[in-house]
């Protein structure tokens, strides 16, 4: 679970960095996050080795393009070469994704490969569940990533002076808006609803997983959402600072609701 995490930060960075015009931002914000995504990628790597986790072809290949793009892209944001710079933190999003689905794929994440005949259980087809797989991997980075460097960003602006405008703080506020919509419309569509359908399957079991489910919902996606709404507030009325401090506490609460989802994943076989 903790090198599923650690990717998907990594591809959250990605996908802030890309969306994130380099003109607007500062060059110390854009080195920060390649920096921060390749010492992820590098304690990902560590414990990958270290738990002797078996990997596939497609696992070497999508990590051989993550670590490439990784490098190219620290390269190309010391240069004027922005749309090159910008298509690699693109590529670091896709990357990391396929790197993530390649680990459950080959059975790399233990206690996270898809139990045997869940696919006759499930009340969707298989490939559209595996579909919502990938929609929550992409979605999920996106609200990992995007809090962590949002927050850095804020920080950006407290110690940046007037070096930026408030349009891309505004910017990444609208992209957290738009990745925890989606994560809410495939949560519920294909984690909940099939979730609630299925059979009782055990009494402490069922009332564990539950609770869990709640604490997915109400921690993971209820108050980032709120904090989020507080945060956009904050930086219509320029008080950065404010909307910095909410980031810290929202940040902590999505990597909370994400490493449940993750285990009710490996208990219930549902994208939560």
């Amino acid at each position: 679970m903790a090198i599923v995490m650690l990717l998907l930060f990594v591809g959250g960075i990605g996908l802030t960095l890309g969306v994130s015009d380099p003109e607007q931002v500062t060059l110390r914000w854009l080195r920060l996050g390649g920096l921060i995504a390749i010492s992820l990628t590098a304690v990902a790597a560590v414990i990958l080795v270290l738990g002797e986790y078996e990997t596939g072809v497609a696992f070497w290949l999508s990590s051989a393009v993550l670590v490439a793009v990784l490098v190219g892209q620290l390269l190309l944001v010391q240069t004027a070469k922005r749309l090159p710079q910008r298509l690699c933190c693109f590529l670091v999003y896709l990357a990391s994704t396929a790197v993530i689905i390649s680990l459950f794929v080959n059975g790399a994440v233990q206690g996270l490969v898809i139990p045997e005949g869940t696919w006759q259980s499930w009340p969707v087809e298989a490939h559209l569940q595996w579909l919502a797989f990938i929609a929550t991997t992409l979605l999920s980075a996106g609200m990992l990533g995007g809090f962590l460097m949002a927050m850095l960003l804020g920080h950006a602006y407290l110690t940046a002076g007037n070096e930026m405008t408030q349009a891309p703080f505004r910017r990444l506020v609208i992209l957290l808006v738009i990745v925890i919509a989606g994560r809410v419309a495939i949560s519920l569509a294909a984690g909940l609803t099939p979730y609630w359908s299925q059979p009782d399957y055990g009494g402490l079991s069922r009332m564990w997983d539950t609770m869990m489910v709640w604490a997915r919902y109400l921690v993971g996606i209820v108050m980032p959402a709120v904090f989020t709404y507080m945060i956009y507030d904050c930086v219509k009325r320029r008080s950065n600072q404010s909307a910095t401090g909410i980031l810290y506490v929202a940040g902590i609460l999505v990597i909370l609701g994400e490493g449940i989802a993750l285990a009710l994943w490996r208990a219930t076989a549902q994208v939560f």
